[in-house]
């Protein structure tokens, strides 16, 4: 990782928001890791969601995913498409009202969902392998305490 030189906005950013700093380093990080790992099962970062998602709620709608997610319906509607081409889930009409299109995922989503959650393990165990396990718990409390409003 390439250091910020000295007056440089990275190094004011610092001096001036610590916390933000660190954490926004720790998070582009893990992000980059983990972007690596999901091109290896041909997704995008915020494909895996909705892969695990779809597993878990097979035959959801659109809409559904969307209220799950909290992820603004243009986006999901984009990703989706995407998805569908690139073979990972597929559409269907709803036995009961043939206006209702119904998400599942392809075959091919469906292996993909262990490795998903190996990639997330293993991103996470790669981000924090210099901790120990008790500064692993601290770290999640510190980050839960700030996230929770």
């Amino acid at each position: 990782m390439e250091l910020p030189r000295p007056g440089s906005g990275r190094d004011i950013a610092r001096g001036v928001g610590p916390i933000g700093y660190a954490l926004a380093l720790a998070a582009r990080a893990h992000r980059a890791d983990l972007t690596r790992r999901l091109a290896q099962l041909g997704l995008h970062p915020g494909q895996e969601l909705i892969v695990v998602d779809l597993h878990e709620h097979p035959g959801s709608t659109q809409a559904e995913l969307v209220d799950r997610m909290g992820i603004e319906q243009p986006t999901i509607a984009k990703t989706i498409s995407r998805m569908e081409r690139s073979g990972f889930v597929e559409r269907t009409h709803d036995d009961s009202d043939r206006r209702v299109i119904r998400l599942r995922l392809s075959a091919q989503g469906e292996q993909a969902v262990e490795p998903v959650r190996a990639a997330w393990r293993d991103a996470e165990t790669v981000i924090t392998g210099r901790l120990s396990a008790a500064e692993r718990r601290q770290l999640i409390n510190l980050l839960q305490g700030i996230g929770d409003p």
